[in-house]
Parts: structure tokens; sequence; C-alpha cells
């Protein structure tokens, strides 16, 4: 690995475990093993790790999210898709994770801009499956695309509060059991 992803990796830990602000590049260069003068060679400031962090979560879910859509037209296999990815994601990736949701508002404004553009685009393509799936009568007409993604979304990302690999469900457990819950509540007896 080299020294760069090195970094991204303390600094992700770091910014997971205690919270952005508490975290020096003092504390980053030491955990890399490196001077934290060294550290500018890499990177010109701690903002730029948090940055690259929210960009590496933010492109993952972004491509996985347009391939779902490309390959699966059915919008409520879609739907289930989108959260399975989407928890799957959370479980093998929870410290970018908790970074992505917690530390936002510690982006610089055109930073804090790319990084709400992708969240734009997932919340989008969610609120597209549904309208679908309502437009074709497969959700009843009185849902509300909006606070169903909503919804939706703050379910699957809570569970990176209390989701443990050693619990009792698997994460594919529980998106299986998302999608199930979700999709029931929203289905019409059409489907």
């Amino acid at each position: 690995m080299n020294r760069l992803n090195l970094l991204y990796d303390a600094a992700m830990k770091l910014f997971s475990e205690k919270g952005y602000r508490r975290v020096s590049l003092q504390e980053v260069a030491q955990e890399v093993g490196i001077k934290k003068a060294s550290l500018y060679h890499y990177i010109p400031s701690k903002e730029e790790l948090l940055y690259q962090i929210f960009l590496s979560v933010g492109e993952k879910i972004q491509s996985r999210f347009l391939r779902i859509k490309r390959e699966c037209p059915h919008p409520l296999k879609r739907i289930g898709r989108f959260v399975e990815c989407y928890l799957s994601f959370i479980a093998s990736d929870r410290e970018a994770f908790r970074i992505f949701l917690t530390e936002k508002k510690e982006l610089t404004p055109p930073h804090r801009e790319k990084v709400d553009a992708i969240c734009d685009l997932l919340n989008a393509l969610m609120r597209e499956a549904i309208l679908q799936a309502k437009e074709e009568g497969m959700i009843a007409p009185e849902v509300k695309e909006d606070l169903a993604t909503l919804f939706i979304f703050g379910a699957c990302n809570w569970t990176v509060e209390w989701f443990s690999p050693q619990g009792k469900y698997s994460m594919g457990e529980i998106a299986r059991d998302y999608s199930d819950i979700f999709l029931k509540g929203l289905k019409t007896s059409k489907e």
C-alpha cells in the first residue's frame, strides 16, 4: 500500500473514532509513522484528507447506483437493489461511512457542493424508482416519493450506529428484511 493510501486509512480511522475536529495532523502523521511536515508532500491540508474520504465513499456508491439503474428496469426490484447496495457498503466500510454521515459540515463550501451533488444524485435515483413504481401502479398513489426516499435512507443510515458483524443478523439479512419492509409497506395489492 502506498503512503497516500496509508494517510487516508489513518485519517479515516482517527476521524471515525474521535471526530474530525478532535484529530490533528500530528496524530495522522504518527499513525502512519512519518513527521508532520512530511504530510504536506502528500496532502495540502487536513480538510483535503476529509474531502478525499468523502469522494471515495460518494463516488463508489454513486457508481454502483448508476449501474443498478442501468441493469434493473423494474422499479421495485431497483429500490431493493439500491437498499442492498447501500447497506452492503455500510457493512464493508463503516468507518468511511460514519464520516460521510457526520462530518460534511467540516468541508469548505466548494467541497461540500461536490459532496452534496453526489448525495442529491443518490436521492434522485431512489425518488425516480419510487415515482416510476407509483406511476405503474405498484406503489399506492398517496405515497410521497420525497418522504419515502428520506425514510429509506434514514433507516439505512442508522445501521452505521447499531450494526455489528457479530450481531444477530448479517447485513445481507438486514438488507433483505429492510427491502421487504419498505416495499411491502409501499406496494398495492396489484404487485
